[in-house]
C-alpha cells in the first residue's frame, strides 16, 4: 500500500536525527546510544547538516555547541564554505549564527568569515521546532547572538559533558589528523588515499571541495616525502599511500570506504525540504507526483553514478512518493 507522505515525513525525520545523534556521540558528545561506526565521520558535511535537521532537537544542537567549544578548532572553516558554496545546504544562516556565538568564546579569526554569513531579512523566526513541525516556544529571554541573526531561542547554558574526540575511532579520522598535522588540505588529502585506496588531483579535489590546482600542488609535494607515490596513465596521474609508511593512518581502514557525505547529506536535507513544502502546500497528487520526480530524479541520477553509492531501487518519475522512500532505504543502507 502506499505510504501517505505524513507518514513517511515522520519516518524520514526519525531516521535523520537518529543518524545526527550516531554520529556526534561517536565524535564526542554526550549522547545515550552508544554504536561503533564503520565509517568516517566527515564533520564539515555533519555541521552543516546540522544546521538544519538539528533544529528539530534542541539538545542535540546544544550538545553540538558544547562539543564544538572544545573540538571545534579542527574544523576546516574554508573547506566547509566551500562545500555550502558547492552543495544545497540550506542552514548557512543558522551556521553564521552559531559562528558568531563562538566567535565570542573561541578563536575569533578561525569563526569570524563563518560569522559573516547572512539569511533572512525576516526577523524573529524560531531556531526550533517541534517533531511535528510547529515552532518550539521560545520564552522572552533570547539569546542576543542568535538573534542578531534573525533567530529566536534561549539563552544557551552548555552543560560541559562534551568529551574531546576519541583519537583511535574511526570515525574521528579527520580530526585525528588534522590534531596530528594542521588543519589543512594535505590532511584531507592523507584522509581520502586512505579511505579510497588511490586518487587523481581532479577526482580528489571534486570529492573534498578543493580547487584542482591546489590539490595537484599538494599530492606533488607529498610524492617527495616517500609516503604518497603516483604512477602516469594516458589522462591522468594517479597517487596511492603506502600502507606501511604510515600505519596508525592505515590500520584498520577499509581501503574502499570513502563515502562523500556532502554529496548524501546534502541529498538528504534536499528530499527533507522538499517533504515538508509539500506537506504544507497540500497539493493535488498528480502535482505533488511531479514535483517530487522534478527535484529527486536529478539526484538520484547523480548518486546513482557514485562508486561509493549503494544500489537505488528503480522508480519511474510517476511514481512519487516511492521515489523518496527509495532514498530513505538507500540512505539508511549507507549509514548503517
Amino acid at each position: 500500500m502506499k505510504m501517505s507522505l505524513t507518514t513517511f515525513r515522520n519516518d524520514y525525520l526519525e531516521t535523520l536525527l537518529r543518524f545526527l545523534w550516531r554520529e556526534w556521540t561517536a565524535l564526542g558528545i554526550a549522547g545515550q546510544e552508544k554504536i561503533t561506526l564503520r565509517h568516517v565521520v566527515d564533520p564539515e558535511a555533519l555541521l552543516l547538516f546540522t544546521c538544519a535537521i538539528g533544529r528539530y532537537d534542541q539538545r542535540l544542537f546544544d550538545e553540538v555547541m558544547d562539543w564544538l567549544t572544545k573540538n571545534g578548532r579542527f574544523l576546516n572553516i574554508q573547506r566547509m564554505r566551500n562545500i555550502l558554496n558547492r552543495e544545497s545546504f540550506s542552514g548557512g544562516e543558522v551556521l553564521g549564527a552559531m559562528a558568531d556565538w563562538l566567535s565570542q568564546r573561541e578563536d575569533p579569526m578561525k569563526w569570524n568569515l563563518l560569522a559573516k554569513i547572512k539569511g533572512h531579512n525576516e526577523k524573529n523566526r524560531a531556531l526550533f521546532f517541534l517533531p511535528d513541525g510547529r515552532k518550539l516556544p521560545c520564552s522572552n529571554d533570547n539569546d542576543e547572538t542568535f538573534l542578531s541573526h534573525g533567530l529566536t531561542r534561549n539563552p544557551i547554558t552548555l552543560r560541559g559533558y562534551s568529551q574531546k574526540f576519541p583519537p583511535d575511532a574511526l570515525p574521528s579520522l579527520f580530526l585525528k589528523i588534522r590534531a596530528l598535522f594542521g588543519v589543512n588540505a594535505r590532511c584531507d588529502v592523507l584522509v581520502y588515499l586512505a579511505l579510497n585506496g588511490a586518487g587523481h588531483p581532479r577526482e580528489v579535489a571534486r570529492e573534498l571541495y578543493y580547487s584542482q590546482k591546489a590539490i595537484h600542488d599538494v599530492m606533488t609535494d607529498m610524492e617527495y616525502s616517500g609516503v604518497v607515490h603516483s604512477s602516469r596513465s594516458a589522462r591522468e596521474r594517479t597517487f596511492r599511500i603506502t600502507p606501511d609508511s604510515l600505519p596508525f593512518l592505515t590500520d584498520g581502514v577499509d581501503g574502499r570506504g570513502w563515502i562523500n557525505w556532502p554529496n548524501l547529506l546534502s541529498t538528504a536535507e534536499t528530499a527533507w525540504r522538499l517533504t515538508e513544502e509539500l506537506r504544507a502546500d497540500e497539493l493535488d497528487p498528480l502535482v505533488e507526483t511531479s514535483e517530487i520526480a522534478l527535484t529527486m530524479s536529478p539526484l538520484l541520477d547523480r548518486l546513482t553514478r557514485a562508486r561509493w553509492a549503494p544500489a537505488i531501487p528503480n522508480t519511474q518519475p510517476t511514481q512519487g512518493i516511492l521515489q523518496l522512500q527509495a532514498f530513505h532505504a538507500a540512505f539508511k543502507t549507507v549509514v548503517a
